[in-house]
């Protein structure tokens, strides 16, 4: 679980910006919204980020993404540049490095994960845990000016062979991350694995309001071999005053015609499976169908007869069930999309009271009703707005804010007493007609 993620000089964001889950000393439903990750020590299992467009919040959600793709992907080779922007509004930071930093906790340990880098380079990374109360280097990265290369020392908590340092360093490439470069390569067993396996399997890829969720849904029900995730998502629909009583993944195979043969030709994808769709002359179409019940009896509807929000929160369902079965990360941004408010209140509420696993979300959202319900703790609120002088974002806590607990923070914020509100200007326009 993510203890902090600190952010300096990447998109708007300039100065050093940090989304903590260490929770208040606020003892308001610690059960439901804390989960202990060692012994005297609860993380928050959720932040949700208010701002204004522009404001920065989707920022946080994607130097998130960004990191842990620098720690899980990499670079195809040396001369690629690192994918993203340094702040852009000032002539300084765009020539400075960037940083994140991210401290967390596996199996009860610490960890301290730091990088430095520009888009050409990285020029430090450094990963370190807590054995006892003083940390222990699990390797440290510097750049070497002189020799246009990577120096590595590992530490002797690693417990990794002579030669497996040797390749790991030898994959590790200026633009390449360590823990990257210990991924493609075929070495022993170390705490490196646990790293490296949090980053790839437990921090999930931001979903943005767009991201269609039905293939991802209908992959998921392909996996179910013993029906539990339908069940689940069947429960959860029912819950939620739908009234769909089963649902269903019907198969058609489709003959290619040639129109679809020039599309297949064109679209980006792997030539291997092109071959094989071409060789079998058919392309499988697969699409979920609901089965509907109502006074007048049970009626089938495939997906398209669906609304926007049913898919989509059919697609939260399944990431619900991995929230509570298996202990992920899960970074949502406008989770309130094609949603309504009783929706998304239940979905955050069912996460809350029914996770037992080391699971957070990380929501961003325009929504404020979430700020006038009373089962909100204020320590798990941030806003993001814009600096006046320089248009940087800065990150701030509700809980931070000095807010009476007694007042409002829904009438706080409309008030604009607890960050600035985007000035709107008149709503008469100089409107000069031409003939």
């Amino acid at each position: 679980m993510i203890v902090n993620f600190k952010i300096r000089n990447i998109l708007s964001i300039r100065s050093e910006q940090c989304l903590s889950f260490e929770p208040t000393s606020d003892t308001f439903k610690t059960e439901e919204y804390c989960y202990e990750v060692k012994e005297n020590v609860k993380l928050l299992k959720i932040g949700i980020i208010y701002g204004a467009n522009a404001s920065g919040k989707s920022n946080i959600l994607g130097a998130l993404a960004f990191f842990r793709k620098l720690m899980v992907e990499g670079v195809s080779d040396k001369t690629e540049e690192l994918d993203f922007e340094p702040f852009l509004l000032d002539d300084v930071s765009r020539n400075e490095k960037s940083s994140l930093e991210m401290s967390f906790y596996l199996n009860k340990e610490r960890y301290n994960l730091k990088i430095e880098f520009d888009k050409k380079r990285i020029y430090s990374e450094v990963l370190s845990f807590y054995p006892g109360t003083q940390p222990a280097v699990l390797y440290d990265r510097q750049y070497n000016a002189e020799e246009d290369k990577s120096d590595v020392i590992f530490g002797g908590k690693l417990e990794l062979g002579k030669e497996d340092k040797v390749t790991i360093i030898g994959n590790s490439i200026n633009n390449r991350t360590v823990l990257a470069a210990f991924g493609m390569s075929n070495v022993a067993t170390s705490r490196l694995n646990i790293v490296y396996d949090y980053f790839k399997k437990d921090i999930a890829n931001v979903l943005h309001p767009k991201t269609l969720l039905s293939s991802y849904t209908k992959k998921h029900l392909d996996k179910d071999k013993n029906g539990k995730l339908k069940r689940f998502l069947i429960k959860f629909l029912k819950a939620s005053d739908f009234n769909i009583e089963n649902l269903e993944i019907k198969e058609e195979e489709i003959t290619i015609t040639p129109e679809m043969l020039k599309m297949l030709q064109v679209i980006p994808g792997s030539e291997e499976v092109k071959n094989d769709v071409l060789k079998k002359g058919t392309i499988t179409n697969s699409e979920l169908v609901f089965v509907h019940k109502t006074n007048d009896g049970e009626f089938s509807l495939s997906e398209g007869y669906e609304s926007e929000g049913t898919m989509r929160f059919m697609g939260l369902g399944v990431l619900l069930e991995q929230l509570l079965l298996q202990g992920r990360t899960i970074p949502i941004d406008e989770v309130e999309s094609s949603l309504h408010y009783e929706l998304l209140s239940y979905f955050i509420k069912l996460f809350l009271l029914n996770s037992k696993k080391a699971s957070q979300l990380i929501l961003s959202t325009h929504d404020l009703n979430l700020l006038d319900e009373d089962f909100i703790r204020r320590d798990i609120i941030w806003f993001t707005e814009k600096d006046d002088d320089n248009g940087e974002t800065k990150l701030v806590r509700l809980s931070s804010l000095g807010l009476h607990k007694n007042l409002s923070p829904y009438n706080a914020y409309r008030q604009g007493k607890l960050v600035k509100l985007p000035f709107l200007g008149s709503l008469f326009l100089d409107i000069e007609e031409e003939e």
